[in-house]
C-alpha cells in the first residue's frame, strides 16, 4: 500500500450519520471551554477547532468539531453520540446563558473533501481562492438553477494530516453540490467518491481514531493519538487533572497503532501468552484483503520503538506494527 499516493488523490465523502448542534448566547465559548480539552477562548470568528469531551476519569466521551460563527457556535458530532453529547453539556451547564438546539435548517449535512490536492480542487470547481481565507473558514455563494443563489460554508479542518475541508449546508443544498461535483471534477484525474466502508478504510490506514470504535470511555485521548487537541496551559475542564497527570508522569498505558496481518486474527492480541492489546477497527475485505486494522497496544510491549516491527501472536500469525 502506497499511503502517499493514496492521500494525494482527492477523496470526497458525505457521512450519513453526522449531526450539527447550534450553541447561542454570551456564555457559549466559556461553557464549551470549561467542558472540553482544547483552548476555545482564543478561537476567533470563522475559526475551527477540535476539542474532546472527557469524563472526570479522563476517558473519552466524544471528539467535537467546533466552529465559531461569532453569532453562534456550531458543534459537529456523530449521530450515534448526539444524545450523550447533549445530555453531557446539559448536565454540566450551571447557570450559563446559552441556548442549545439541534440545527435542522442551515446545517444539516456536510461534504468532506480530503487529500493533498483538496485546495486546488476546491478553487477549480468553485472558482474561488481559498488562500484569501488565511486558514479560516469562509462563505461562498453558488447559483442553483430554478432556485437562485445558495450559501455554502467551507470549513478548514485538520483531522487528517493533509488537506481536509468540509462544506456545510442544508441537506437539499448538499445533495445539489454533490451532483455538481460529480459532473465537474475541475480537470482533476483522480477524484474518488467514498461510501461509508471506503471512508472507514481511509480513516484506518491513516491511523485516525473514530467514534465509537476508538473514541469511547475505555481509553483516554493520549492513548488515541489526540494529544494535539488538548491544551495543557488552559484552565480547568472536566477530567483535566487526570489528563495532566497521565501526561506529566508518563502513565499512558496504550497506544493506537495501525497493524497489518494477512491472516485472520482475533480481536484480542496475545504474544507469549500475555495480553498486549485489542483490535478496534478492521478494513473491509475488498481493501487490500482486509489486512489493515487499528489496535490499542500496550506501550510496555511497543517500548521505545521508533520504527515498524513484526511479532508473532499466540496463533502463529505474523503481525506488523506501524510506528
Amino acid at each position: 500500500m502506497n499511503l502517499a499516493e493514496l492521500n494525494s488523490n482527492v477523496r470526497i465523502y458525505t457521512p450519513s450519520n453526522y449531526k450539527f448542534i447550534a450553541v447561542k448566547g454570551k456564555d457559549s465559548i466559556d461553557l464549551l471551554d470549561r467542558l472540553t480539552t482544547n483552548d476555545l477562548k482564543s478561537l476567533k470568528s470563522m475559526e475551527h477547532a477540535y476539542s474532546l469531551l472527557v469524563s472526570p476519569k479522563g476517558r473519552m466521551i466524544e471528539i467535537l468539531s467546533i466552529l465559531n460563527l461569532e453569532d453562534q457556535i456550531i458543534l459537529g458530532c456523530s449521530a450515534d453520540s448526539l444524545d450523550k453529547v447533549l445530555e453531557w453539556i446539559d448536565f454540566y451547564t450551571f447557570g450559563e446563558e446559552v441556548e442549545i438546539t439541534l440545527d435542522e435548517k442551515d446545517y444539516q449535512s456536510k461534504i468532506m473533501i480530503m487529500g493533498e490536492n483538496s485546495i486546488p480542487f476546491i478553487n477549480s470547481v468553485f472558482g474561488i481562492d481559498m488562500s484569501l481565507s488565511e486558514g479560516k473558514s469562509m462563505f461562498i455563494a453558488l447559483n442553483k438553477p430554478l432556485y437562485g443563489r445558495i450559501k455554502l460554508l467551507v470549513v478548514n479542518k485538520n483531522y487528517f494530516d493533509f488537506g481536509h475541508y468540509e462544506i456545510y449546508a442544508s441537506k437539499e443544498d448538499i445533495d445539489y453540490v454533490l451532483k455538481l461535483l460529480k459532473k465537474n471534477n475541475g480537470n482533476f484525474e483522480f477524484v474518488n467518491y467514498l461510501n461509508d466502508d471506503e471512508f472507514n478504510n481511509y480513516r484506518i490506514v491513516n491511523n485516525l481514531a473514530g467514534y465509537p470504535t476508538e473514541i469511547n470511555e475505555n481509553y483516554n485521548p493520549l492513548e488515541a493519538g489526540l494529544k494535539k487537541y488538548i491544551n495543557f496551559n488552559k484552565g480547568c475542564y472536566i477530567g483535566q487533572e487526570v489528563i495532566a497527570r497521565l501526561d506529566t508522569y508518563s502513565k499512558v498505558k496504550n497506544r493506537l497503532v495501525l497493524i497489518k496481518s494477512d491472516t485472520e486474527v482475533n480481536s484480542e492480541l496475545i504474544n507469549e501468552n500475555k495480553h498486549i492489546g485489542n483490535i478496534t477497527s478492521y478494513t473491509s475485505s475488498d481493501f487490500y484483503n482486509g489486512d489493515y486494522k487499528l489496535a490499542y497496544i500496550r506501550k510496555s510491549f511497543i517500548k521505545d520503538s521508533e520504527s515498524d516491527f513484526n511479532f508473532i501472536n499466540n496463533a502463529g500469525s505474523e503481525i506488523k506494527v506501524y510506528i
